[in-house]
């Protein structure tokens, strides 16, 4: 038998087809249309989902099942695409599996686009045979999934894991869920971003300037890692702010879950290890509060795959 995941970006939707392992043997994406209605976004999925069968030579009757994974809040019991914030239509409440099922009578599951990701790391990349498994996604924001006893954990009304926003700042940043001092104001990419411009104006003679030829709008979340590496004190002083705040997140999560693994995704995740994770697994060990077991701090291993994998086999998980 075999799987097809859907994962949906705001700008490109990638279908992957996967056994139950979580290889991927064929893949299809097309871009999210700009005036695209929630009906029209139900129809191109069936239609991705048919099209890989053809491209993979599977006579659809052997797809065991479909999962979606979505930017945004969902509720698989009922089948409802909740909340989109990242879609070009703004309807609440979308009756996706309804629509889906419509035109192709098959079992279909949703998953947030996080807790995707965090299925794909745990059925076949790093947190692979361990439980509590976290995949933390340090992108725009922080997202978070989490594996407990086997299953995903969404909460009682599907919003769990919204670690980005939790607190770590009282009357901190102001976040665009309009309340102050959230994780991602801290700790995601764009953080990372807004701290190395700062630091820029602070620091006129910095390699940074260099490295984004003189326009502070160059900058992106590898720029304060290779100016690091190249010396530059005020590069250093960015990473060791940008930890600081990354790291407090993550000691909380420790303290409260105590996973066995925390895998990191998103494009700050790709940084050199002496850079990023190893700091950062020192930080957070001596902030934990159980000093004799300590969690694995980990890259996801999947990349771009895991939420097409997780997606697939979110069938299995719910």
């Amino acid at each position: 038998m075999y799987y097809i995941g859907i994962d949906v970006g705001g700008t490109n939707l990638v279908a992957g087809l996967v056994d139950e392992l979580g290889h991927i043997f064929n893949k299809v994406n097309t871009p999210v249309s700009k005036d695209m209605t929630a009906e029209q976004f139900a129809g191109e999925l069936v239609r991705m989902a048919k099209r890989l069968c053809e491209v993979g030579e599977v006579d659809p009757s052997q797809i065991k099942s479909v999962g979606i994974g979505l930017p945004g809040v969902v509720d698989n019991k009922s089948g409802l695409f909740v909340q989109n914030p990242n879609m070009p239509f703004r309807d609440r409440d979308v009756p996706l599996r309804e629509m889906f099922r419509k035109e192709w009578e098959i079992p279909v599951f949703l998953g947030n686009d996080a807790n995707c990701a965090a299925v794909g790391e745990y059925w076949a990349g790093a947190a692979k045979g361990c439980d509590p498994a976290m995949l933390i996604t340090l992108g725009t924001g922080i997202g978070g999934g989490l594996i407990l006893d086997g299953k995903l954990f969404t909460g009682f009304a599907n919003a769990g894991m919204e670690v980005g926003h939790m607190i770590i700042q009282p009357n901190g940043i102001l976040c665009g869920c309009g309340s102050r001092g959230c994780w991602e104001r801290y700790g995601s990419a764009t953080a990372l971003i807004q701290l190395t411009r700062l630091e820029m104006e602070r620091e006129r003679n910095s390699e940074l300037w260099t490295l984004v030829d003189g326009d502070s709008y160059k900058v992106q979340g590898r720029t304060p890692f290779q100016a690091a590496r190249l010396g530059d004190a005020a590069a250093k002083r960015v990473l060791n702010n940008y930890l600081q705040g990354l790291s407090i997140g993550m000691i909380n999560l420790v303290n409260m879950l105590q996973p066995e693994i925390i895998c990191l995704g998103g494009g700050v995740s790709n940084a050199e290890d002496d850079l990023l994770l190893n700091p950062l697994r020192e930080l957070v060990w001596n902030g934990s509060f159980d000093k004799n077991h300590r969690v694995r701090i980990e890259k996801a291993s999947l990349g771009n795959d895991a939420g097409v994998v997780g997606a697939a086999l979110l069938c299995n998980l719910v």
